[in-house]
């Protein structure tokens, strides 16, 4: 379960915290970068989806930690940047350039190709305790 709560959950919460950061920016860009710009930050309700979201990506990592080995976990985590590049392209209208698409396609190769060698490797492991 944590293993698949990886693959939905971490690049939602990513691309959430990079939207409302994105807002956050936007709704700030006209004040000086000081102590009033930081307390016109806090009370935006942009900050509060910022901090939650990556409070909560926190705590799904830990707990995706205590299940599954970081190199089969970790390399998920670039999925990350695909959920935020299609974000970008929906929500803001951004452009999405032909080598930003191929290597969105060389990060899922690469995370597949890792998460082959991460089962190769359990396996011969699982094979070897099994002759001792």
């Amino acid at each position: 379960m944590a293993f698949y709560s990886l693959w939905i959950g971490l690049p939602v919460l990513s691309a959430l915290f990079q939207a409302s950061a994105k807002m956050l920016a936007a709704e700030t860009r006209h004040t000086p970068f000081s102590w009033s710009w930081l307390v016109q930050a806090t009370h935006s309700p942009w900050a509060v989806v910022v901090l939650v979201s990556e409070l909560l990506s926190f705590v799904l990592w830990l707990n995706v930690l205590t299940n599954v080995p970081l190199s089969k976990a970790f390399p998920i985590t670039a999925v990350a940047y695909i959920a935020i590049e299609l974000m970008s392209w929906t929500l803001f209208k951004e452009p999405v350039m032909p080598l930003q698409i191929i290597g969105s396609a060389l990060i899922l190769a690469g995370v597949w190709f890792i998460s082959i060698a991460s089962e190769e490797v359990e396996s011969s492991i699982k094979a070897e305790e099994s002759l001792s």
